[in-house]
């Protein structure tokens, strides 16, 4: 009875249907899931990313798919059949995605190499910037990393961007640029942006400063003009006045 028992259980166990099967699970499959499909009917443009982002954030959620974008769904290590299932689901996503990351990302990266101060502020710029590099990190996912190599590579990519950043503030910005690249080790982008930040300040100071100085200076002499051509006005009021009246 014993193995009888045994056996029933062990066929039960064996038909079981998969848990990935059940159109809730976060790896299940629809018939419709093709790397063709259309998530967002709104294409990724130059000047659309957050929208594109929040419409394609609520579409995989919904297929409860965005462990896999921001990592919070890793692969299985122990279930053979759950590994092989997630292996089909991530590469699904990776065909979907790939058909449209190679031209975007040629496009952000030609504005990334265009975007200069030219007649914004230094805040304005860096946040211009910043957001380029924000989108440019979106389409390059990659498996995190813990290795040396990884942090070698962290470092190389902090002092591109440093450099970058440098390089396209206007020549008002020479001399503080100059020492930031004489450094050794190069600040951290952050901190190259707060150094370039205070000479922009100091500078906006000073130029109220001479303003003010010049504003004084023409009231000054305004004034002096006033009193001079009063004085000339009564020498000439009392010349006339004594031509009026001889003694």
């Amino acid at each position: 009875m014993a193995g009888e028992d045994e056996t029933k259980t062990d066929t039960k166990s064996s038909n079981q249907t998969p848990a990935w099967e059940n159109s809730n699970h976060a790896l299940y499959l629809h018939h419709s899931d093709q790397p063709g499909a259309v998530l967002v009917s709104q294409a990724l443009e130059e000047d659309n990313y957050v929208e594109w982002k929040q419409s394609m954030a609520s579409a995989l959620t919904i297929k409860n798919k965005i462990g896999f974008v921001n990592g919070t769904l890793p692969c299985p290590q122990f279930n053979e059949e759950e590994k092989t299932q997630w292996t089909r689901c991530d590469a699904l996503l990776q065909e979907r995605f790939s058909q449209t990351n190679t031209v975007n990302l040629f496009n952000i990266e030609t504005a990334i190499h265009e975007c200069v101060q030219e007649g914004n502020s230094v805040t304005s710029f860096f946040t211009n910037l910043k957001a380029l590099w924000d989108e440019k990190d979106a389409l390059c996912t990659s498996t995190p990393c813990t290795c040396a190599a990884a942090t070698e590579a962290a470092t190389a990519l902090e002092t591109q961007r440093t450099m970058k950043f440098l390089m396209g503030l206007n020549d008002d910005y020479a001399a503080v640029r100059s020492t930031i690249i004489g450094i050794d080790p190069l600040p951290t982008l952050n901190k190259a942006y707060a150094m370039v930040l205070r000479q922009e300040k100091q500078a906006a100071v000073s130029g109220n400063r001479g303003s003010s100085s010049a504003e004084a200076a023409a009231f000054y002499s305004s004034k002096e003009d006033r009193e001079a051509w009063k004085k000339n006005s009564n020498k000439i009021d009392g010349s006339k006045c004594a031509k009026s009246h001889p003694r």
